[in-house]
């Protein structure tokens, strides 16, 4: 059993101890959050409580049981710490209210500084992911870049619909786009290209996407769901389905990834 010793790795338990105790609360109580201008936010709320419970419920025992010094666990420790990270930085500057909005503030500031903190130690001591033989390099970097397309693809189209064409009050749901656009794709870009390249640092990033893009997915599908039970349709079934499928292939990939890596 892996001893807590450093700093980093008590601040982050006490971090995804946060997120796992206040999602459950705001499941139970799924009226704390104030009402928003989408509409659909009652629903993706709840779907993003149960994907983030999960994940916190596997981080803790990540932090608990695993050898924080394998490269393995520090890239796998990152992809989590990038999901909270992206969570509750939407939920901070989607203006998501509630009880809690100060600590999703702290909870943004806190995951983003261990997530440096790590990433920073790795580069400083080199001591990055070193790929075994048959590392599914192309296969990944294709899955990454096809990711990106894909999905930018469609949040362009909506950006430039309702910000261009048609003109409509800010939607809070759009802060996803923006830190898609503006953050996330970027990164998955250059972690594609820097491992399609044999990049040790490549290697780290690709692996940190795999996890964000795992991750995150199961909450559009969530949504979806609860809204269908709630409401007797869905919102956007083809996209769930197109979710569902790079999450499963996400996976799997994922999972490879972490095989052939040391």
């Amino acid at each position: 059993m892996n001893r807590l010793k450093t700093p980093v790795q008590k601040l982050t338990l006490i971090t995804t101890l946060t997120t796992l105790l206040i999602s459950i609360y705001s499941l139970i109580n799924n009226n704390i959050y104030t009402e928003r201008i989408n509409q659909i936010s009652q629903f993706e709320l709840m779907g993003q409580d149960i994907v983030t419970g999960l994940i916190s419920i596997i981080f803790i025992f990540i932090i608990i049981l695993s050898d924080f010094n394998e490269i393995k666990i520090k890239t796998v420790w990152l992809g989590c710490l990038m999901y909270i990270f992206y969570i509750y930085a939407y939920f901070s500057f989607g203006g998501v209210t509630s009880p809690f909005y100060l600590i999703y503030i702290s909870l943004t500031g806190l995951s983003l500084f261990i997530f440096f903190f790590i990433l920073f130690d790795i580069i400083k001591t080199s001591k990055y992911p070193a790929a075994k033989e048959k590392y599914p390099r192309k296969s990944i970097s294709f899955f990454l870049v096809l990711c990106v397309l894909l999905v930018g693809a469609i949040e362009i189209r909506e950006l430039i619909i309702k910000t261009i064409t048609q003109p409509e009050k800010m939607n809070p749901f759009f802060v996803f786009y923006v830190l898609d656009l503006g953050l996330i794709f970027p990164l998955i870009l250059i972690s594609a290209i820097l491992n399609y390249k044999k990049s040790p640092l490549g290697y780290l990033l690709s692996g940190i996407a795999l996890i964000k893009i795992v991750t995150i997915l199961p909450a559009v599908i969530f949504n979806d769901i609860f809204h269908k039970i709630f409401r007797g349709y869905f919102l956007d079934l083809s996209f769930d389905i197109i979710a569902f499928i790079i999450t499963i292939t996400g996976l799997y990939f994922t999972i490879l990834f972490i095989r052939k890596i040391d």
